[in-house]
């Protein structure tokens, strides 16, 4: 970065940064010393009039006020900068904070399904238990009224064949009384 000097209107020294490559930045130097002692050698104004002087007064005065007003409006933009700067800051807190709110609620939402899930599971196994056992009962009451039934078969077919020897019996005994 080089340096130049620069003199406006009012010969008022400017200084603006540019941008030059090494070989311009010293040709630039050699320039600048130069200039330097030229305006160093160059003989003292003879004194203005009288209106000059006060134009001149009045030409710094609102000089002053321009630079008065320049500072305040870089004090203003850097204030508002710093404001935006707090602002982001603070807008980036709560982005975050939301962001940890709704991953919390997600995983909270993950956590249910996955319980609504484990409790459909626990309860198609139960009504999956109580079938089985249901069918189990039913199974074993039909077997026991199965065995009843043969019994009961058994049984009759028992006092079937008693009450048919005892008839054989009577009519054998009928049949030797009329011999």
């Amino acid at each position: 970065m080089a340096e130049e000097v620069l003199t406006n209107e009012n010969n008022q020294e400017v200084n603006t940064n540019t941008d030059i490559s090494t070989e311009e930045n010293e040709q630039n130097k050699a320039q600048n010393q130069e200039t330097e002692s030229v305006a160093t050698v160059t003989p003292k104004p003879k004194r203005a009039p009288r209106k000059t002087a006060v134009k001149d007064a009045v030409n710094e005065e609102a000089e002053a006020k321009e630079e008065q007003e320049v500072a305040e409006e870089v004090e203003e933009i850097a204030s508002s900068q710093e404001d935006t700067a707090a602002e982001k800051k603070d807008k980036s807190k709560n982005d975050k904070k939301k962001k940890m709110k709704e991953k919390e609620k997600k995983q909270v939402a993950e956590k249910k399904e996955k319980l609504k899930k484990k409790k459909a599971v626990a309860k198609r196994k139960e009504k999956a238990k109580d079938a089985k056992k249901e069918k189990a009962k039913k199974a074993k009451l039909k077997a026991k009224s199965k065995k009843k039934a043969k019994a009961k078969k058994a049984k009759d077919k028992a006092k079937a064949k008693k009450i048919a020897k005892k008839k054989v019996k009577k009519t054998k005994a009928k049949k030797n009384k009329k011999k």
